[in-house]
């Protein structure tokens, strides 16, 4: 049985190493935020670059989105993760090795930015593969809810380690320690993947094709569509949340050490809701769960909208991002059990690119609704609030609930989930949380 494998000791020590070394590899993550931009701040004022700097993953879906998810279906999820860690580790290498050098030039450091960027889109399609296979049924959300802690860990952690050292030394030797946490995750893959079976045939289909088939998928399984458009309607109304330094600062006048408490509670509020993700689908059942999670975040939107203080602001940012967190480690469980393991990488890859484009639209309309608005941003928060809540209301009472939950044990083997005419996403009986 899946289940007891999972829990046989042979299968825990490679869940063990693999979930340490993502974690390592989440820190990467979390220093790459800050070290970049710092090194393009370094040899250029210019707030575009800065910015570009700062969003290589967005740009690398605009370069990779497409062939990434045929890639991780392909080959072996472990072969394509390795690989895209010796990118990123090379990377991160070469980058502070040219500017010790004198050779670091802005469209050079760029270029490697963008190029870790499509590693890192080639390394997230392959690593939804691996999380479905190296933890079976239940184990799913537990992992799910185990990388997203360290992810959100490192949002707080990364920054902090790449400020302090780039007060003592310079941002490179920042650079250098993030190559050493992308090493320790090849390593720690090499090592699990060793004990996992050889790859498959690849297929002959074009790149294009193959993951029109994700499309497709996508398309056609009505329970992963509902759930898709409605992630991605609710997450034009989050990207709001852009804003929240614009209103510390400029609106209610905060110092920047208010603004960065109340940015930083936000990285502390996704922490405790990545922890708390299971034990909340396992209560009140995982469709539930993300409903009432979207309706929280819905809620502390309105509240950002009005605080006239720094700790309500703090209080209404964490509490967003704790709810957001519990919605994104639910989804991401179950879209992983509803898809079969053959079209992980293409639908995950399809799925994806429409939340990625949702939050830039998102965040560029609230930006143009806060000029409308007299430059004053709490009339959007308030606005984005309550759609959201509108929208996951309505999402719950036309569609949600009706997809019977307990059977996304059976849907990780491939099958649909079933559907209950009226019926409720409560607690799935017997087995603990799906998924």
């Amino acid at each position: 049985m899946p289940l007891r494998a999972a829990r046989s000791p042979p299968a825990r020590l490679p869940a063990r190493v693999f979930l340490a070394g993502q974690a390592v590899s989440a820190l990467g993550d979390g220093l790459a935020l800050l070290a970049v931009p710092l090194l393009v701040l370094r040899l250029t004022h210019d707030p575009l670059a800065a910015g570009l700097a700062a969003a290589p993953r967005g740009i690398g879906y605009l370069l990779a989105g497409v062939p990434a998810g045929p890639v991780a279906d392909r080959l072996s999820p472990w072969t394509t993760l390795i690989a895209s860690d010796a990118v990123r580790t090379a990377v991160f290498v070469a980058l502070p090795v040219l500017a010790w050098c004198g050779g670091a030039r802005l469209w050079l450091v760029l270029a490697l930015a963008f190029l870790s960027g499509a590693a890192t889109v080639f390394f997230d399609a392959a690593l939804a593969v691996a999380v479905k296979d190296l933890f079976p049924g239940p184990g799913l959300l537990r992992a799910n809810s185990a990388l997203e802690a360290a992810a959100q860990a490192s949002q707080v952690a990364g920054p902090a380690l790449v400020g302090v050292l780039a007060a003592a030394v310079g941002p490179e030797p920042a650079l250098l320690l993030n190559a050493a946490t992308y090493a320790v995750s090849l390593a720690s893959l090499a090592a699990v993947a060793r004990r996992r079976p050889a790859a498959r045939p690849a297929r002959a289909d074009g790149p294009v094709r193959a993951f029109g088939e994700g499309v497709r998928f996508v398309l056609a399984f009505r329970p992963l569509l509902v759930l898709t458009a409605l992630q991605t309607m609710v997450n034009l109304c989050l990207a709001v949340d852009t804003l929240i330094v614009f209103l510390a600062r400029v609106t209610l006048g905060l110092s920047p050490a208010a603004v960065g408490a109340a940015v930083a509670a936000g990285g502390l509020g996704g922490l405790g809701g990545a922890l708390a993700a299971p034990a909340l689908a396992a209560r009140l059942g995982p469709l539930r769960a993300l409903s009432a999670a979207i309706g929280v975040a819905a809620a502390s939107l309105l509240a950002m909208g009005l605080a006239t203080a720094w700790w309500a602001l703090l209080a209404a940012n964490a509490v967003q991002v704790w709810a957001v967190t519990v919605a994104s480690v639910v989804n991401r469980a179950t879209r992983q059990a509803w898809i079969p393991r053959e079209l992980m990488g293409r639908a995950t890859t399809a799925v994806r690119a429409l939340f990625l484009a949702a939050t830039p639209v998102g965040a560029a309309a609230a930006g143009a609704l806060t000029g409308a608005c007299g430059d004053d941003p709490r009339p959007v928060f308030l606005g984005a609030g309550l759609a959201a809540g509108a929208l996951i209301a309505a999402g719950w009472t036309a569609a949600l609930r009706r997809y019977d939950t307990s059977a996304l044990a059976s849907a990780a083997d491939g099958a649909r989930p079933v559907t209950r005419p009226g019926g409720g996403g409560g607690r799935p009986g017997g087995s603990g949380p799906p998924g």
